[in-house]
């Protein structure tokens, strides 16, 4: 990580107080006479070690991103688990719309069994098992 001069930090930090808007090359040259240590470093480097900081702190109110209590995976295949949801539901179907909702059902089951294979041999169990769900599907289409 980049070295960071506290005392750099904190006239920056008063700076920005006084002129939220003062462009980073004005406050990089103000900075520049006053600290000799920062004369290396580019407009850029002094923008993203400096002025950035202390805006993201001022945007955040201080605090860290809260982590999430749930990994993404783990929502996504929950969801995948559930059975879908009619928004219909209650509002008298009509015979095709029940029997789509039904195929849609076992192909999303099927989907799932798919998606949740992780080795080859299990991706062909799957697919070994495909008959059934061609069947679920012709009782379902009411075939």
């Amino acid at each position: 990580m980049a070295e960071v001069i506290a005392e750099v930090m904190t006239w920056v930090e008063a700076e920005l107080g006084k002129n939220p808007s003062a462009a980073s090359g004005e406050l990089f040259e103000r900075a520049r006479s006053r600290f000799p240590s920062i004369a290396p470093l580019s407009v850029r480097q002094f923008h993203a070690r400096y002025p950035l900081q202390v805006k993201r702190r001022a945007s955040a109110g201080g605090g860290r991103r809260k982590k999430r209590s749930t990994p993404r995976a783990a929502t996504r295949k929950k969801a995948a688990a559930r059975p879908a949801r009619s928004r219909a539901k209650g509002r008298g179907k009509s015979a095709d719309q029940e029997s789509r909702e039904a195929v849609r059902g076992v192909l999303m089951r099927f989907a799932t069994e798919l998606a949740s294979a992780e080795a080859k041999a299990d991706v062909v169990k799957v697919l070994a098992g495909a008959d059934r769900y061609v069947d679920e599907v012709l009782a379902a289409a009411g075939s």
